[in-house]
């Protein structure tokens, strides 16, 4: 009988580790590790293979103690990176985020593009990132993944909030957003992240689906999901301005591009998403529709 890899889990409550977890359970042996609550002198990880290393503090748009950033993000990854190097596991995934870059630029970014993180999130990622690396860090293979915007089933955050737009019937004004965003449904990530595992890939990978969306082609998605019809309307473009003016942020996320170029990972890994982005989000919507709702 062939030995699975044993991996270890940081996040495992979480939306990617959950997902993760249940996905791969006759894949791997998975172990998790509650990283908040763990004293590392304790911390025992005999027979451990690899550690996928998802726990971390999440981007808050509202912004957040700047300190928890760098506390969670780069402090408890380094500690645990050096515990693992000491007890001789061989493999370390960190998911990190392309909020390294400069997502207010707008422009086409791919695994090597220069980092230009815009805030602690950002900031804190990448030096963990740098730390591990860097020569300091004694893990003998060490990955880096940075995904774009994860949805699926158990989403949080501004894509359950589309969602919940989506499902009305009401219409919107985010027709002909002509834009471009790279994401990711999130069983394209564990794949990939799979493959990585799998194939024993070090280096910076970057997940994404076949394609980038627009954002109005993500909302007829949904709610072509939802059984709704379309229901968008183009906003005129003196109102445009204005909310460019007065709401930048949430312009830009509405309607600016975001697009990451990860041929370079797909075919270091020789990887393909093997779900499309429709499925991804019907998947989605059918879950929304009966754990959300009901």
């Amino acid at each position: 009988m062939e030995n699975k890899k044993k991996i270890a889990v940081t996040g495992a409550n979480g939306f990617i580790g959950k997902r993760f977890i249940e996905y791969n359970k006759d894949r791997f042996e998975i172990v998790s590790i509650p990283l908040r609550h763990t004293n590392f002198e304790e911390l025992h990880l005999s027979g451990v293979d690899a550690i996928l290393h998802l726990a971390g503090k999440a981007h808050d748009t509202q912004g957040g103690n700047e300190e928890n950033y760098f506390e969670i993000n780069y402090e408890l990854t380094k500690k645990l990176a050096g515990i693992a190097a000491r007890q001789g596991v061989k493999q370390f995934i960190y998911v990190s985020s392309v909020k390294i870059y400069n997502d207010a630029a707008g422009n086409y970014f791919d695994e090597n593009s220069t980092p230009d993180p815009q805030d602690a999130y950002g900031s804190s990622k990448l030096k963990a990132e740098k730390y591990l690396m860097g020569e300091e860090n004694k893990i003998p293979l060490i990955a880096i993944v940075r995904p774009p915007v994860v949805y699926g089933p158990g989403v949080k955050g501004n894509i359950l909030r589309l969602l919940k737009l989506a499902e009305s019937k009401w219409p919107l004004p985010l027709g002909k957003t002509r834009n471009l965003r790279s994401m990711v449904f999130v069983d394209n990530l564990v794949e990939m992240i799979n493959a990585i595992f799998e194939k024993n890939a070090a280096g910076i990978f970057v997940g994404g689906d076949e394609s980038p969306v627009s954002t109005d082609k993500l909302i007829r998605l949904m709610r072509n999901s939802f059984g709704n019809g379309a229901g968008l309307i183009g906003l005129p473009g003196i109102l445009r301005t204005m909310l460019s003016k007065i709401k930048p942020g949430l312009y830009n996320r509405i309607f600016g591009s975001f697009v990451i170029d990860n041929t370079q990972t797909r075919r270091q890994l020789d990887f393909t998403p093997p779900y499309s982005t429709e499925y991804g989000v019907d998947q989605m919507v059918q879950w929304y529709k009966s754990s959300i709702k009901n």
